[in-house]
C-alpha cells in the first residue's frame, strides 16, 4: 500500500502540469461511442479547484497518519510457539471457521499482483476524451481515495489485532504461522484497495456518461464488482483472511471509492443550493442554514 502511494503521487504532479495543454489541443466533441445516439451532452458532473479540495485532501492525510500512527504504537509482533497452541478453532466465529484450514501461497500471489495492478486503473480515464482532459482532477481524487482507505485499513487493523486464519492450522510448521503480520486479519487490506478503486473508476465513467448505453453501464459496474470479489475468494482461499474479513473490506473499500466522487458531484451545486438565512424572534437573533439537493 504505501508502495502504491508512492506511485501515484508522482503521476498526479505530473497531470498538473500536464492538463492545461491537453485542455488548449481538446475540441469540444460532443459526439461519443459510449452515449445514446452518439452524442454526449453533459459537462464534467464534478466541482474541483486548489481552494476547495483541500477538505477531501486533508481527510486523506489524517487518515493515512492515523494508520501510521496506530501501527507504530500496535508494533505487532509474531506469535510465539506458546500462543499458536494455545489458539482454538471453537473460539472463531462459526460463520469463519472453515477458513482455519485454507492454506495457497499461489493465491496469496495471485492476490498481490492484482492489488498491486489496480493502482493502475485510473490510466483509464485517458481512454476516454471527456475523462482525459480533466486527469489532473481525477488523479487527485485517486489519491484521495488511496490515502483514505489506507489509513482506514491500517487503523482498524492496528486496534482489532485478529489472528490470520492460517494461523489455527496446526498442519503448518510453526514458523510458517509466527509472522509479525499474522495478527492483522481484520479487514482485509487487499479487497478494500481493489474495490476502492474498481468503484471508483466505476462511478467516475457513469458520472461523465449519465446517458451512456445500458450495455457500457453493465459492463463497467459488472467489473468493478468482480474484481474486489476475486481478490476477496483469493485472499480467503489462501488462509490470509476470514470470510468476514473480506467482507469488511470490500463495503469498507466500496463506500469510499463510490463516496469521494459523489461529494464532488454534490460539490459542484452547493453553491446554488445553499441559502443562508438571518432570522429574528423575540428571544434575539440567528441564522438559518438550509441545503436542498
Amino acid at each position: 500500500m504505501r508502495r502504491a502511494l508512492l506511485l501515484l503521487i508522482p503521476l498526479v504532479s505530473f497531470s498538473v502540469g500536464g492538463v492545461s495543454a491537453q485542455e488548449k489541443t481538446s475540441s469540444a466533441k460532443s459526439s461519443c461511442s459510449i452515449c445514446i445516439n452518439g452524442m454526449h451532452l453533459e459537462s464534467s458532473p464534478y466541482d474541483f479547484s486548489i481552494k476547495s479540495e483541500w477538505p477531501f485532501l486533508a481527510v486523506g492525510v489524517m487518515s493515512t497518519a492515523a494508520g501510521i500512527v496506530a501501527q507504530s504504537i500496535n508494533h505487532p509482533t509474531a506469535f510465539t510457539d506458546a500462543e499458536l497452541m494455545n489458539l482454538d478453532r471453537q473460539d472463531i466465529f462459526f460463520v469463519d471457521r472453515g477458513a482455519a484450514n485454507n492454506w495457497s501461497p499461489a493465491s496469496a500471489r495471485a492476490s498481490d499482483i492484482v492489488r498491486s495492478t489496480s493502482i493502475l486503473l485510473p490510466a483509464f480515464f485517458l481512454t476516454n476524451h471527456h475523462t482525459k482532459k480533466e486527469i489532473s482532477m481525477l488523479l487527485v481524487m485517486s489519491l484521495e481515495v488511496l490515502t483514505t482507505n489506507f489509513g482506514a485499513t491500517q487503523l482498524v487493523k492496528n486496534i482489532v489485532n485478529r489472528a490470520r486464519p492460517f494461523t489455527y492450522n496446526t498442519d503448518l510448521l510453526f514458523t510458517t504461522r509466527s509472522k509479525k503480520n499474522d495478527k492483522l486479519s481484520f479487514f482485509s487490506g487487499h479487497t478494500s484497495h481493489t474495490a476502492a478503486f474498481s468503484f471508483f473508476i466505476a462511478k467516475v465513467l457513469t458520472d461523465y456518461h449519465p446517458n451512456a448505453r445500458n450495455k457500457f453501464k453493465v459492463i463497467v459496474w459488472s467489473i468493478a464488482v468482480l474484481i474486489p470479489a476475486t481478490t476477496a475468494v483469493l485472499r480467503v482461499k489462501a488462509g490470509k483472511h476470514f470470510p468476514t474479513d473480506v467482507i469488511a473490506g470490500y463495503v469498507v473499500g466500496a463506500s469510499i471509492g463510490y463516496l469521494i466522487p459523489q461529494l464532488h458531484k454534490l460539490k459542484k451545486r452547493k453553491l446554488n443550493n445553499l441559502s443562508i438565512i438571518p432570522t429574528f424572534t423575540g428571544g434575539g437573533g440567528g441564522v438559518r442554514v438550509a441545503y436542498g439537493f
